[in-house]
């Protein structure tokens, strides 16, 4: 369930990146999703909005700087799912410190290359906060979930 809110979290960030209002996100264009991973969705960009995390002025910020894997890195994270955590982290859903631990895990819990639904779990448990219950403004979904 995490992966697929991630997925549509992205999605929603995108259509803000092109303009598109919290208002302009109709649920017609996530009717894949259930109301549940759509609401949690939906929940996590507003609390990103409200705090500011989304705006553009944030993103352009001069202390953005991008990651740079190193060869042993390199062999433990596909290209494609490095690729992934880049998008993430150009459209402001994870931040460096976020990557840096995404990163991390990924080096300390691995012996197989990563690719991207793997990466996409990793993903979810920083983003959400699992394991880190003290993480301020963690979002915490266990994958069964109902919300109203």
């Amino acid at each position: 369930m995490r992966t697929n809110v991630i997925d549509l979290i992205i999605q929603m960030v995108r259509m803000i990146r092109s303009g598109e209002s919290l208002r302009d996100l109709d649920s017609k264009n996530f009717s894949s999703a259930n109301k549940s991973e759509a609401s949690a969705a939906y929940s996590w960009i507003l609390q990103k909005v409200e705090s500011g995390h989304l705006n553009s002025d944030a993103r352009k910020s001069h202390h953005r700087q991008l990651r740079i894997l190193h060869a042993a890195e390199r062999t433990i994270i596909s290209t494609d799912a490095y690729g992934y955590l880049i998008e993430l982290f150009n459209i402001g859903v994870i931040d460096q410190d976020d990557m840096e631990r995404i990163i991390e895990s990924a080096m300390m819990n691995n012996f197989e290359k990563i690719g991207i639904e793997r990466m996409k779990e990793m993903v979810a448990r920083v983003v959400f906060g699992v394991g880190e219950k003290s993480r301020p403004g963690g979002t915490y979904l266990s994958g069964g979930e109902t919300i109203n």
